[in-house]
């Protein structure tokens, strides 16, 4: 690739990706309904687009492979074929290949070998192979031929540039507009005429506008155009080096460049006062911004919350009135700031619901299955960190469905069902939660199975077992480890990855549920927040030491005394609401007191689980900036991250999933956990 376009790279690997992505999606829908030709028409666009740029950077392969697909496509757009399995094969393998090539293109890695799938295009078709192969690398010898054949570039430069010497030198000035006419000619022997002039043309919008072009755009990216176009151009750069840079496109014969006289840039300014383009509009109104750097904004916002807090509670012990104002002024301004920098990191979720129509439609036909996947709410938003680690989580659901759900057709028939298989995957919010559904009408969840598994592995005895609901039952899939698979499947693996997605889940702060009706299907139900980057908290004390525990699974605060709290299998409890609920002494879990203190409780749920985090005091509600843990303390399971709070002490965020799982009545049940040795309150971290 030029060194000139490598800049661009990122760019038109984000672009590409993106046009690929709905080049997919558009696929899907020829192949769901064959006669949508306003679905072919756009996969058509597409590919033109995606070929133009691959030429653009000098990706000769991905633009070949692009033109391929092009010319199969108006195959179907002009009826000369029509469409069935064996074309929806070959256009997303096609579709694949380019995938893998935009991401060698990221990594700089050379383009791979498109020839089996130039001779699919080519054999469908019904064309000589000899028109649609790549084309061989030159010899040395030929290449030199080639070479010789081409003006030298002293004579190219001096006939680009002769008439523009003869203007007035005041012509060039730097910052003055001038219009340049370029007379671009290729050579006989290119054989992808259109790409190359793509590439001239782009490298004469990038220098300016482009007021006239013969023939008409339309005639010169369709190939109807005998290999020399004229373009004027407004520019107020040295019109050299922009002739330089046209004579290293490959397969460029000539160039030529005038400067029209006064008279004529003047009458073509005059016609040239019209306003910007819609399309031009709406591309000035978007702009691609590196996700690293909205993550050190974010950061910047988070330190300024923090300030915020603590000029507040400066402000408490000063009385004055302006001072006051200030702050709330501040208070209002930092608000504002941080909610519209976290809608600037809210991404769609269908950024990850896109991929799946396609998984599904190749997982369908590997497993000799037919399943319906219907997608709901994909214009949900979630931060763009949440929504990184989502996309595994729901492939495993989905996958996992597929492979244990949905029945085969002719099993479905015979449980009175249609042969199609259905799974529905569905976002929608809830406030500051984002619920999303992954539902399948299958066969459900064999209930006897886990509960003999279960037993053979002694997570329960056959008592507790049977007193269980279905519920509970089918929630002990999301045990580590548990699996009812009896063999290994290329789809889902050994089965033991349910766990590992609700571990994912809940370390996004979420929730993650299950319920199944045999015969009829399974339903798992994820709640998320919106984001992880700043969370409102309840601040608790606990002894000397102040905690933030998320207010999501908090679902009440209670006031304890002594004779509310019983003993019931070695565990303290309380009775809350008709439910025996375990207590969670904070205090004992942590190792900061051997006894069983707090007046306070906070009821939480995860799940079917259920606890009461008792403490000492409520100190009550507050938002805070979540910041990573320092390595000494990211392995202990009791905690999410931490916070400075508006006074400088640090305030850990208690994972009341990690509490709850991790505890029985106060007491830690990991056997090889090690405490710190040396801990430090109070604005420090735990040290080893």
């Amino acid at each position: 690739m030029s060194t000139d376009l490598s800049k661009y790279l990122d760019m038109y690997v984000t672009q590409t990706k993106e046009d690929i992505d709905k080049l997919a999606d558009k696929l899907l829908e020829i192949e769901s309904n064959p006669n949508d030709a306003d679905a072919i028409n756009e996969c058509f666009r597409l590919a033109h687009t995606v070929k133009g740029n691959a030429a653009t950077m000098m990706f000769e392969k991905t633009a070949q492979l692009a033109h391929a697909m092009e010319n199969l496509l108006d195959e179907l757009r002009s009826e000369r074929a029509e469409v069935n399995p064996a074309i929806m094969d070959i256009f997303f393998k096609c579709v694949d290949r380019l995938e893998m090539m935009v991401e060698d293109a990221r990594e700089k890695k050379s383009e791979p070998d498109i020839s089996d799938l130039l001779k699919m295009i080519t054999e469908e078709m019904g064309e000589t192979t000899e028109q649609s192969t790549p084309v061989p690398e030159e010899k040395e010898e030929e290449k030199k031929e080639s070479e010789d054949k081409k003006p030298k570039t002293k004579d190219r430069k001096k006939a680009a540039t002769e008439s523009g010497k003869k203007e007035d030198k005041k012509s060039e000035s730097k910052g003055e507009k001038k219009t340049v006419d370029f007379k671009i000619k290729l050579t006989p022997e290119c054989d992808m005429r259109a790409a190359r002039a793509f590439i001239a043309l782009r490298l004469l919008e990038e220098a300016g506008r482009i007021k006239e072009l013969t023939p008409r755009r339309e005639m010169i990216e369709n190939d109807k155009f005998g290999g020399t176009f004229n373009a004027l151009v407004e520019i107020e750069q040295d019109y050299a080096d922009l002739v330089k840079k046209i004579e290293q496109i490959k397969d460029v014969e000539q160039v030529s460049a005038d400067i029209l006289k006064e008279t004529a840039e003047k009458a073509c300014d005059a016609d040239a006062q019209v306003s910007i383009p819609r399309e031009r509009m709406r591309e000035i109104r978007s702009v691609r911004v590196k996700m690293d750097r909205l993550d050190d904004l974010l950061d910047s916002v988070g330190e300024l919350v923090i300030s915020k807090i603590r000029l507040a509670e400066i402000g408490k012990e000063i009385e004055s009135k302006q001072l006051t104002e200030s702050i709330l002024a501040l208070d209002r301004l930092a608000s504002e700031l941080q909610y519209n920098v976290l809608r600037i990191r809210m991404v769609p979720i269908d950024v990850v619901f896109s991929k799946f129509p396609r998984m599904v439609r190749d997982l369908s036909r590997q497993m000799g299955k037919e399943v319906e996947l219907v997608l709901e709410g994909h214009e949900i938003e979630l931060d763009r960190s949440v929504i990184d680690k989502l996309g595994d989580l729901l492939v495993h659901l989905l996958r996992n469905s597929m492979d244990h759900g949905i029945e085969s057709p002719e099993e479905r028939k015979k449980s009175g069902k249609t042969p199609i298989g259905k799974i529905r995957l569905a976002a929608s919010q809830e406030q500051n939660r984002v619920m999303i559904t992954v539902e399948d009408d299958g066969k459900g969840i064999d209930i006897l199975k886990v509960k003999s598994k279960a037993l053979e592995r002694g997570l329960h005895s056959e008592e507790e077992l049977d007193s269980m609901s279905d519920d509970e039952l089918t929630n002990i899939l999301g045990t580590p480890g548990f699996s009812t698979a009896d063999k290994v499947t290329a789809v889902s693996g050994r089965g033991v990855g349910l766990d590992a997605v609700k571990s994912g889940i809940e370390s996004l702060g979420g929730q993650m549920s299950i319920e199944s009706t045999t015969g009829r299907g399974v339903r798992i139900a994820i709640r998320l927040p919106l984001t992880l980057a700043i969370i409102l908290a309840m601040l608790v004390r606990v002894k000397d030491q102040i905690y933030a525990i998320p207010v999501d699974p908090i679902q009440e605060t209670i006031s304890i005394a002594p004779n509310d709290v019983k003993t019931l299998g070695g565990m303290k409890v309380i009775k809350f609401r008709g439910e025996i609920t375990p207590m969670i002494y904070l205090s004992r879990l942590l190792k900061t007191s051997e006894t069983h203190t707090g007046s306070q409780a906070i009821v939480v749920g995860i799940g079917q689980k259920k606890g009461a985090i008792v403490v000492d005091e409520l100190l009550g509600q507050q938002e805070i900036v979540v910041k990573p843990l320092d390595k000494h303390l990211r392995r202990i399971p009791f905690f999410g991250g931490a916070t400075i709070l508006g006074s400088g002490e640090v305030a850990l965020i208690v994972d009341v999933a990690g509490v709850m799982e991790h505890s029985r009545g106060g007491y830690v049940k990991v056997e090889n956990h090690r405490e710190p040795q040396d801990r430090v309150f109070g604005g420090g971290i735990s040290n080893e």
